[in-house]
């Protein structure tokens, strides 16, 4: 085969372009740390790193978010630990307050205390996370929730939650609605309230009460209503609901239990004749208006013993207040464990994605450096060859 002049230096120069394209192309894998400078290098490589670098991105998104979570969800369940001591704080007082041997001023200084304490139930309420939204707001995380108007505590939020995802498929409330946390309080002891009239004159008060049966409850409220004369002190149960008579002509034994309906509880102290109790049916009511209605009876000028028995009903429905308090608390806490299972998770998933990507994506320095030196060897010694051969000529033999 007749070889031309013109061939040998095409045939020259492009193995030295090659060699030197193939250097550069190492010298740039090491430079960029990346093995695949362009798609073209590995396709198969690089369409499989897209994935993964597209699931890392998901991945770490969901450890974003789990953080968030994390943050607000810890500080909405401190902010309900502390609701419960608030809480606890008001029914001491509470207890102090329903001595006897205390004037008018000095349950006055008691009510001024327990006003200071709902003033910080009100702003536990307002409570907000690290990037300043509300967490009992519902979605309104910009609008404070609770107001103090002349009407009283107002709920300017709504009944939603709001969610961040966790896992895919799974979302996660990181916040709780203010109006089910504070504002749908059920009052008395929960199933039903008891009170005592305002015009009361005598000396009987009543309990919170209990349930005696609950299979007897018939959802009706009842009226005691007292008569006192020559033949002694009774009292006639009137059903409010049906508008019926259930018995008159009781006798009245002070601190001994009534049960009507499924309700248990106890009159005690000396009722004058016409004085009137009532056992209704729980209603709800913010734990606002309780506190308030309590701080209202200290403050008030009426008898003793109705204000003992407003006292009574507020302590009892303080306690649903602590009750469901600690039930978002409960709730939140369960929200806390999650996040961490799937904390624990979404971390080993990262770094398996992390480790894939680096397989497909780094070089391996070692073996780049060793390969370099191959290149540059073998181009020095191609440079080399070359330049001999392009000396050779007929005319170097022709004598």
């Amino acid at each position: 085969m007749r070889v031309g002049t013109a061939t040998m230096y095409n045939l020259g120069t492009g193995s030295l372009l090659a060699q030197q394209s193939e250097m550069v192309k190492t010298q740039q894998q090491m430079a960029s740390g990346r093995r695949m400078v362009s798609s073209g290098d590995d396709p198969a490589a690089a369409a499989s790193a897209l994935r993964t670098a597209q699931s890392l991105a998901r991945n770490q998104r969901l450890q974003e978010n789990q953080d968030a979570a994390m943050t607000s969800l810890a500080v909405a369940e401190s902010a309900l630990g502390s609701v419960a001591d608030v809480i606890l704080a008001i029914q001491d007082r509470l207890v102090q307050a329903q001595n006897q041997a205390l004037s008018a001023a000095e349950r006055g200084i008691v009510a001024s205390d327990i006003e200071s304490m709902l003033d910080q139930l009100v702003g536990l309420g307002n409570t907000r996370d690290a990037n300043g939204a509300y967490l009992f707001g519902g979605f309104s995380e910009a609008t404070i929730p609770f107001v103090t108007t002349t009407a009283g505590v107002v709920y300017q939020g709504d009944d939603g939650e709001r969610k961040l995802e966790l896992a895919p498929g799974r979302e996660v409330a990181i916040s709780a609605p203010g109006s089910d946390v504070f504002m749908r309080t059920r009052s008395g002891n929960g199933v039903f309230a008891t009170a005592a009239a305002a015009g009361n004159t005598g000396g009987g008060f009543i309990d919170a009460g209990s349930v005696a049966d609950p299979a007897a409850l018939d959802g009706h409220a009842y009226r005691l209503t007292f008569n006192v004369g020559g033949a002694g002190t009774t009292y006639d149960l009137y059903d409010l609901t049906a508008g019926a008579t259930v018995s008159s002509g009781v006798p009245y034994r002070p601190g001994q239990a009534t049960i009507v309906a499924g309700m248990q509880f106890t009159i005690s102290g000396n009722p004058a004749n016409g004085d009137v109790f009532t056992a209704q049916p729980s209603v709800n009511q913010s734990a606002f208006k309780v506190v308030a209605d309590a701080i209202a009876a200290l403050r008030g000028g009426g008898p003793d013993a109705v204000r003992w028995s407003t006292v009574n009903t507020a302590r009892a429905s303080l306690a649903q207040v602590a009750d469901r308090a600690s039930a978002a608390r409960s709730e939140f806490g369960a929200r806390l464990a999650e996040i961490d299972l799937h904390r624990n998770v979404s971390g080993a998933v990262v770094l398996e994605h992390q480790k894939r990507l680096s397989e497909l994506q780094d070089v391996d320095y070692t073996e780049a450096a060793s390969r370099l030196m191959r290149q540059q060897t073998a181009t020095e010694a191609a440079q080399q060859s070359f330049a001999k051969l392009a000396k050779l000529s007929l005319f170097n033999y022709l004598g």
